[in-house]
């Protein structure tokens, strides 16, 4: 591990506290990471757009980085911001995966880089309104959810929200398809989802509240071998921090996976070593101890 040239970060859950921040070391960590020459990647189930600020704070721009966006969906250099959309799903695909998941009622949402599509079918809508009571969400908050929360306020984020009632509403190929309820009511559909549909799209849990749905072959990993082909980095002089079952991809591509201690069971199973969890500064714990800067 004595020549690493990238470190590649998830973001909710990994290289953001639970107040979605960046913790002052874990900054200064990565900043002296990159003084010594090793290149910075965001990963993330978010589009570039809401990366960017994240990438400012640690001076990615500055030292060349760039943004993996929307589970591998595109790539952004961070420098130039030259933004390289590898596939989207296509409106067929969007109406087949809005259709398999309409019987199990759960919030189904198509995501761009700046706008969603939720349907929220009507008995979850009474869940999200006592959520709403019980959490004092304020009433101008839209109801979309979020990664770890049934309800989020999005709008930094995701300029245009819309609900909708079914696909059809949905004008162009969106960048990914988010599934979301509580983990109780999200097992089945998951389940299905997998054997059902599997062979044509990826579906991989963020939490165990959120899915995210993808083409087949689009996903953190593979984005990683396309950036470090282009950059004549070899998969063995790469660390990957991650906590949610769509980093995995992440995990088999490199030789050093590491799982934050908050990190679902099958991601710390797949982990070349466990760090600290998001909250105490796993990832600058995991650097410094290793001498990596």
């Amino acid at each position: 591990m004595n020549n690493i040239k990238m470190i590649v970060m998830d973001m909710d859950g990994t290289l953001l506290t639970s107040n979605q921040e960046i913790s002052c070391r874990t900054k200064e960590t990565l900043i002296q990471a990159e003084e010594k020459g090793i290149i910075l990647v965001l990963a993330s189930g978010r589009s570039y757009r809401t990366l960017v600020p994240f990438g400012e704070q640690l001076n990615i721009p500055s030292f060349s980085g760039y943004y993996i966006g929307v589970n591998g969906a595109a790539i952004t250099n961070a420098k130039t911001m030259k933004h390289t959309i590898i596939r989207q799903l296509q409106l067929p695909e969007i109406k087949e995966i809005f259709e398999a998941t309409k019987p199990f009622e759960i919030e189904t949402m198509a995501v761009l880089d700046d706008t969603i599509y939720d349907h929220i079918p009507t008995s979850l809508r009474a869940i999200k309104k006592q959520f709403r009571i019980d959490n004092n969400i304020a009433e101008d908050v839209p109801w979309t959810a979020g990664t770890f929360s049934m309800i989020v306020d999005q709008r930094k984020g995701y300029n245009h929200i819309y609900e909708i009632q079914n696909a059809s509403e949905i004008p162009c190929p969106v960048n990914k398809i988010c599934l979301a309820h509580t983990k109780e009511k999200l097992e089945e559909p998951y389940q299905w989802l997998v054997q059902n549909l599997g062979e044509r799209y990826h579906f991989a849990r963020t939490s165990l509240e959120w899915i995210e749905c993808a083409p087949q072959g689009i996903n953190k990993g593979n984005a990683i071998r396309k950036l470090a082909e282009e950059l004549n980095i070899g998969l063995d002089q790469i660390l990957v921090f991650g906590d949610g079952e769509n980093d995995l991809t992440m995990f088999e591509a490199v030789k050093y996976p590491i799982a934050m201690g908050n990190a679902m069971e099958k991601v710390k199973e797949a982990a070349y070593e466990i760090t600290l969890d998001n909250n105490h500064d796993g990832i600058a714990e995991f650097l410094k101890k290793n001498d990596i800067c």
